[in-house]
């Protein structure tokens, strides 16, 4: 009886903290693509970095899922992220930015390809961005307010998913 109750305990323990690392995501997320973050706080997509491939200073990617502690873009990590730095400026759409241009409070979350940015600090190259919808909270969204979700995505890749590519 000892060891049936120590195995329910250490399962409902196991569960618990498996549940508090989960994305938060809107129910229309990205497939199999990979985030892209140039100099540690853009966000972008992969075209960026294959139109520029001569301009790559440094590229890595990370496959596993981290630490929601320590990372703050663990959210953006569901399929893999690209760190990327560019020998070249990138042109970029503040989270804010983007908020007062909807006429939303400028500190509400923003969501790309489904995914919420939990940092204010990120940004968007604004090349990147590919579509903008206003999100209505809903039954199936469990919002509590109007969101912005920016595809970075085609609607090809939405559907199909991305095929990865040797950026290196």
């Amino acid at each position: 009886m000892k060891r049936i109750i120590t195995t329910i305990i250490f399962s409902f323990f196991l569960s618990n903290s498996y549940a508090q690392d989960s994305y938060v995501k809107l129910p229309v997320s990205g497939r199999n693509c990979p985030t892209v973050i140039i100099e540690k706080d853009i966000i972008a997509n992969e075209r960026v970095i294959e139109l520029a491939k001569e301009l790559i200073a440094e590229i890595s990617f990370l496959k596993d899922k981290p630490n929601r502690k320590e990372h703050k873009f663990f959210n953006l990590t569901a399929n893999g992220i690209y760190f990327v730095s560019l020998k070249k400026k990138t042109a970029f759409k503040t989270q804010s930015e983007l908020n007062k241009f909807f006429g939303i409070e400028k500190n509400n979350g923003i969501f790309v390809n489904g995914y919420l940015i939990e940092h204010s600090d990120y940004k968007i190259a604004s090349e990147s961005i590919i579509e903008i919808e206003l999100v209505e909270p809903d039954s199936e969204n469990k919002l509590d307010r109007k969101a912005i979700n920016v595809w970075t995505l085609t609607q090809e890749q939405r559907s199909t998913g991305c095929q990865r590519q040797n950026l290196n």
